[in-house]
């Protein structure tokens, strides 16, 4: 019996016992995927509700199925995990948006910092690529996207979150002696700025923010690098709570 395939329906609601499945996710699973009556696949709402079914009907344009059990908050952290990264030339953004969603982040705020080059951002496309990167880590929640945003709107955000502010000097801590304060947070706040480093200015407001200035390691990494290890380190954290 083929198991583990994962649809998006937003629609779908907690208590639901039958669903029909239609368009791109149909074809997808019967067309290219073959299944087949009494196939088992699960379906999320990006809001933290899974469920797993069985398909008890294929028609030609869609396919009926029969929830089985539901499960919340499948695939999630305990605790809420941010993601602040200044606008990245190229697709670079696009990629730090799949890995931070397989990695478990709850909100990703591209920002726009005093050395971001790139001015725009394909919102739409970032969405796809979190939908897609969401099915396939068998998480339950969506991640929030905001649109692009100025570094000193978002600093006024989430004031009782631990903010962990990569910033690669010597005087930053390293980011795994900030373990005991990361898991007792319930919210953790990750920012990495672009690949001209946070400007004086916000590198001021981020201290007299109480932010906790971190460092990466020795080595200088790129801005999507920096962004996915640090995701990375704090999500493992944060999954030894489970």
């Amino acid at each position: 019996m083929i198991t583990g395939e994962q649809v998006y329906l937003p629609a779908f609601k907690s208590g639901q016992s039958q669903l029909k499945i239609k368009g791109s996710e149909y074809h997808h699973l019967i067309r290219v995927r073959r299944f087949v009556e009494g196939n088992e696949i699960w379906v999320v709402n990006g809001s933290g509700i899974s469920a797993r079914t069985e398909i008890q009907e294929i028609s030609d344009d869609h396919l009926t199925i029969q929830v089985i059990e539901e499960e919340a908050q499948r695939g999630e952290l305990q605790k809420e995990l941010i993601l602040a990264v200044a606008n990245l030339k190229g697709d670079h953004f696009n990629l730090i948006v799949e890995k931070a969603t397989e990695l478990g982040v709850s909100t990703i705020i591209p920002l726009l910092t005093d050395h971001t080059i790139k001015k725009g951002l394909n919102q739409k496309r970032l969405e796809r690529i979190a939908i897609a990167a969401m099915k396939q880590s068998r998480r339950s929640r969506l991640p929030e996207i905001y649109e692009l945003t100025p570094f000193a709107q978002v600093v006024k955000l989430w004031g009782s979150a631990l903010h962990v502010f990569c910033h690669g000097e010597d005087a930053s801590i390293p980011l795994l002696n900030s373990t005991r304060q990361i898991q007792t947070a319930n919210q953790v706040v990750i920012w990495i700025g672009p690949e001209g480093d946070w400007s004086k200015d916000e590198i001021d407001l981020a201290s007299v923010s109480d932010y906790t200035f971190t460092g990466l390691g020795p080595r200088r990494l790129r801005a999507e690098t920096a962004a996915i290890h640090a995701v990375g380190l704090v999500s493992a954290l944060l999954q030894d709570l489970a």
